[in-house]
């Protein structure tokens, strides 16, 4: 029987619950050997898309971007992972933001930066 896209998503997920990056990186190469040999290799990239919505339903927030003009502390760094387990963090480093930060959260973003604020300064002034 044919399993779909989810269906394989969602076992791939539950089977590597709390494993390790190499566990997963080998069960990774293992299921795309195994589609390949399916001759089932076209449907790698709509299994890895349903990876990301079976592990956003699961667990919420696959990926954490936060913009700031200087790096974040290792602290902050331990927070926003506590905060969105499992979520893949990544940082980037924009001098334009002037202070505070922006946070996108998937499709879903908090603008707390300055550079923010005065854009929509610059908006309300443009609009009155």
């Amino acid at each position: 029987m044919k399993r779909s896209e989810k269906q394989l998503a969602s076992t791939f997920v539950e089977q590597l619950d709390g494993a390790t990056s190499a566990v997963i990186e080998k069960a990774s190469r293992e299921l795309v050997e195994l589609l390949a040999s399916r001759n089932e290799v076209h449907r790698v990239k709509g299994v890895m898309e349903a990876i990301e919505t079976v592990w956003r339903e699961r667990y919420g927030a696959s990926t954490v971007t936060i913009e700031t003009a200087y790096p974040i502390t290792a602290t902050l760094r331990k927070e926003l992972a506590s905060l969105a387990p499992g979520a893949e963090i990544r940082e980037k480093i924009r001098p334009e933001i002037i202070g505070g930060a922006r946070l996108r959260i998937d499709e879903t973003i908090i603008d707390g930066s300055i550079e923010g604020q005065l854009i929509q300064l610059n908006h309300a002034f443009r609009n009155v």
